[in-house]
C-alpha cells in the first residue's frame, strides 16, 4: 500500500522527527535487503516514536516516487483496525482488500498511497489495496515498528505456508530493525541526558544567574548540535550563544513567540519552526507564521525549536534551539529531552535566584555588621578621653578630700562618680577589645604563645580579687610549656574574662579551679567554679553581645555583658571551640580547646 498514486491527506504532525540520518540510511539498507529476499517490489519501515506517532523512516523501492512517504507520520492507532481484520501467521499479518471494512479504510486512507496495479478478478492475484505487515515487538512486548511489503514479484497473494516461510527467512533482518531502533533511541537518550545533567551540575557550581545560563547554553549547544541557542528568562535575562551569531526577531514577533512558549508549558510540548510553517501552535502559525518562516530564511536557519522553561506551574522563560539549514532535522527524542532540560533549567534558575537573594542578604548583613563594628569602635574611642577626664578629676577630688575634707554628702557623690567612671572605663575597654577581635578583615598576627605561662600569670593576678571575695582560686598547670599559635593580647583577654567571671559569680566560700592540659592535637583550658550556675534558657544566649542573665542574683553582680562574647570570638579566631557545662545553683565549667603548636626542633650544634 505504498507507491505513486497519492491520496490527499489531512495536515500531518511535524514530519521527519525520528532518528539520525545515518540510522535512517541503515534501516533503508535493511529494508532493501528484506524486499529482495522476500521477492517484493517495496519494503517500508514505520517506526514508533516516543510521542506515540508512527513515522515512515525507510522505504526501499526501485520507484523513486514511492519514497515520498518517507518522513511522514501518523497516529499510533490508525493502522490497528485494519491489521486486526487480517490473517496473522507468525510475525506477518495479511489483510486482503475485500476483508477491509469501510471504517478501517477511512482511518488509514489519509496516510497511505496505493500503488499502480492491475485488478484481474483472480482471487489469488495481489490486489493494489492488499496489505502485508509485520508487527515488531521488543522484549517487553511493546510495539517498536511496522514493516510493510508490497507489490510481490510473483503478482500472487501469499499462502499460509508462504507467510511461515517468509517469517523464518526474514527473522534476522526483522530483528535487525528492532536492534537498530533501540540502539538509536538509546544513543540519543545518552547524548541528550548528558547535556541535561550538565545543566544541573552548572546550577550547583555557578554563582549568579547570568553565569549559570552562559555555561548551560554552551553545554546544550553541543548536546543538541545547534548553531544558535538562546536562553530567555522572561523580564530578566537574555543569553545568546554564540554572541551576535544571528539577530533576534523584531520585538513584537519575539513577544508572540514568548506567549506561545507559555502555552507550550501548560501542554508540555515544544514549538517547532521550519521552512514551511510553525508546528505546535496553529494560532501563531496563522497569525505570524509567514514572518517566522521569513526570519528563518533570512537568518540561514533550517529549524528552530522553542522549549518552555519552568518549575511547577510557573513559566520562567524559554529555550530557543536553532539549527542551520541543511542540518539534520529535529527528532521527537530531542523534543522529549528538551522538555526535561526545560524542567531542569527551571529548577536551576530558581536555585540561582535563591542563591542571589541569599548572597545579597549576606552582603547586607556584612555591611550592617561592619557599620555596627565601626560605630562601636568610634564610640569607644570617643568615650575613652572624656571618661579619663572624669576619672582624673575624681582622683583629684579624692586627694583634696584627704587633705581638706569634704562634706559627707559630697564624699558619697564622689564615690558614685568614681564607681561609674570605673564601670564606663571597663565598658569602653571591652568595646575596643570586641571591635578588634570581631573584625574579620583584621588579620591574626599569630605567633607561638605559651598558654601555661599566660594562664599562670592571669591566675596570679586574679588572686587578690578572689581573696577579697572569699573565693578559693586554684591553678593546676602542667610542668612543661603548652604552645598555641595566636595573638597573646587576645588570648590574655580570653583567659582573663573566664577567670574573672568565675570569681565574680561565685559566693564567699566557693572555689574556682583553672586547669590546663594537652589532649591529642589540642590544648585544653578549663575554668570550673562552684558559683551561681546558668539556666538552660540563658545558656542559649550566653555568648550574645550585651546579654545579661535572667537570674536576678546574677544581675546584681557587675558586668558589661561583653566578656563571654569577646571570649568566644577570640576562640573562633584561633580556630578553637568553647564548651559549657552548667547547672543553676551548682556551678559552671567553661572548656576551651585550641590547636596545639609544636615547639620548634632544638638547634643541634656540632663541633
Amino acid at each position: 500500500m505504498t507507491g505513486t498514486e497519492h491520496v490527499v491527506a489531512p495536515e500531518r504532525p511535524h514530519q521527519g522527527g525520528w532518528g539520525e540520518p545515518a540510522t535512517r540510511a541503515q534501516l533503508w539498507r535493511i529494508a532493501d535487503d528484506l524486499r529482495r529476499r522476500a521477492g517484493f517490489g517495496i519494503c517500508a519501515i514505520e517506526v514508533r516514536r516516543s510521542d506515540d506517532m508512527m513515522e515512515f523512516v525507510a522505504i526501499a523501492t526501485d520507484d523513486p516516487a514511492a519514497r515520498e512517504l518517507e518522513g511522514q507520520s501518523s497516529p499510533l492507532d490508525v493502522m490497528y483496525p485494519a491489521v486486526e481484520l487480517g490473517e496473522a501467521v507468525g510475525v506477518f499479518t495479511f489483510v486482503a482488500w475485500e476483508a477491509m471494512s469501510q471504517e478501517a479504510w477511512e482511518r488509514i486512507e489519509p496516510y497511505v498511497v496505493v500503488p499502480d496495479g492491475k485488478i484481474t478478478g483472480d482471487p489469488l492475484a495481489w490486489h493494489p489495496q492488499d496489505m502485508l505487515v509485520a508487527r515488531l515487538m521488543d522484549a517487553s512486548g511493546r510495539l517498536r515498528a511496522f514493516v510493510y511489503l508490497d507489490v510481490p514479484d510473483s503478482g500472487r497473494r501469499p499462502t499460509h505456508g508462504d507467510l511461515l516461510a517468509m517469517g523464518a527467512d526474514l527473522d534476522v533482518g526483522l530483528q535487525a530493525v528492532i536492534t537498530t531502533v533501540e540502539r538509536e533511541e538509546y544513543a540519543a537518550g545518552i547524548r541528550l541526558a548528558t547535556g541535561a545533567r550538565a545543566v544541573v551540575r552548572s546550577a550547583v557550581s555557578r554563582h549568579g544567574l547570568t553565569e549559570l545560563l552562559r555555561v548551560a547554553s554552551e553545554e546544550l549547544l553541543r548536546s543538541f548540535r545547534a548553531q544558535l541557542l538562546v536562553v530567555d528568562v522572561f523580564g530578566e535575562t537574555l543569553v545568546v550563544h554564540p554572541e551576535a551569531s544571528v539577530g533576534l526577531p523584531e520585538p513584537s514577533l519575539h513577544a508572540a513567540v514568548q506567549a506561545s512558549a507559555r502555552a507550550c508549558w501548560a501542554g508540555q510540548r515544544v514549538l517547532l519552526m521550519d521552512g514551511t510553517r510553525v508546528w505546535g501552535d496553529d494560532a501563531l502559525d496563522a497569525e505570524r507564521g509567514d514572518e517566522l518562516v521569513a526570519y528563518l530564511a533570512a537568518s540561514g536557519l533550517g529549524e528552530v525549536v522553542v522549549v518552555p522553561v519552568g518549575a511547577g506551574d510557573e513559566v520562567l522563560g524559554m529555550l530557543v534551539i536553532a539549527r542551520a539549514a541543511g542540518r539534520a532535522g529535529w527528532t521527537d527524542d530531542e523534543s522529549s529531552a528538551a522538555l526535561d532540560v526545560g524542567h531542569d533549567l527551571g529548577r536551576a534558575i530558581l536555585n540561582a535566584r535563591a542563591s542571589q537573594r541569599e548572597r545579597k542578604a549576606a552582603e547586607e548583613l556584612r555591611r550592617v555588621d561592619d557599620y555596627r563594628a565601626g560605630l562601636i569602635a568610634t564610640l569607644a574611642h570617643e568615650l575613652k578621653n572624656p571618661i579619663g577626664v572624669v576619672s582624673g578629676h575624681a582622683e583629684m577630688l579624692a586627694s583634696l578630700a584627704d587633705v581638706e575634707g569634704l562634706p559627707p554628702a559630697a564624699l558619697v557623690s564622689l564615690e558614685a562618680i568614681t564607681r561609674g567612671a570605673d564601670r564606663l572605663a571597663t565598658l569602653v575597654e571591652d568595646l575596643m577589645t570586641l571591635s578588634k577581635v570581631g573584625d574579620p578583615a583584621r588579620e591574626l598576627d599569630a605567633v607561638p604563645v605559651d598558654l601555661r605561662r599566660l594562664t599562670s600569670t592571669v591566675v596570679e593576678q586574679a588572686g587578690l580579687a578572689a581573696a577579697q571575695g572569699g573565693v578559693t582560686l586554684v591553678g593546676a598547670m602542667p610542668p612543661d610549656p603548652l604552645l598555641v599559635l595566636g595573638d597573646e593580647s587576645s588570648l590574655t583577654s580570653m583567659v582573663t574574662n573566664l577567670v574573672t567571671n568565675a570569681i565574680g559569680y561565685s559566693d564567699a566560700g566557693g572555689g574556682v579551679r583553672v586547669s590546663l592540659w594537652r589532649q591529642g592535637d589540642d590544648v585544653v583550658l578549663e575554668c570550673a567554679d562552684e558559683g551561681l550556675g546558668i539556666s538552660a534558657e540563658d545558656q542559649a544566649r550566653l555568648f550574645t553581645e550585651f546579654f545579661r542573665s535572667s537570674n536576678t542574683e546574677a544581675l546584681g553582680r557587675p558586668g558589661t555583658g561583653l566578656g563571654l562574647t569577646i571570649t568566644k570570638r577570640v576562640v573562633e579566631r584561633h580556630a578553637g571551640r568553647i564548651e559549657l557545662e552548667s547547672e543553676l545553683g551548682v556551678g559552671s565549667t567553661f572548656r576551651v580547646l585550641l590547636p596545639v603548636a609544636e615547639p620548634p626542633e632544638a638547634l643541634v650544634v656540632t663541633w
